[in-house]
């Protein structure tokens, strides 16, 4: 399966997944897949999320292109980060093809 199709699953299932991206190893929860100047991208929540009360989420907002992403593993134990992106992190898809709903 090719990362976009793999994206694409996780996206639709919400499912955290770990990879590789610029030779360093992450994890994180997918919520959009889309298009920035003609280049397929992921925006994806990278870090943890471990949806304990009063435990701040340790992770980020990306834009990735999918070019840099490898090595894709789903991880459905982990929990999915359930927060949403801001208009900042959201500017970063030109087109979206499909988003956490």
């Amino acid at each position: 399966m090719s990362v976009h199709d793999s994206l694409r699953e996780a996206i639709q299932k919400k499912v955290v997944f770990g990879f590789a991206f610029n030779e360093k190893n992450y994890i994180g929860s997918p919520h959009a897949l889309g298009e920035t100047d003609g280049v397929a991208h992921v925006l994806i929540y990278r870090g943890e999320d471990a949806h304990q009360k009063g435990v701040a989420p340790t992770g980020q907002w990306s834009c990735l292109p999918l070019t840099g992403i490898s090595d894709l593993k789903m991880l459905p134990s982990e929990p999915f980060h359930i927060g949403h992106p801001d208009a900042h992190d959201l500017k970063g898809l030109h087109t979206v093809e499909i988003r956490v709903a």
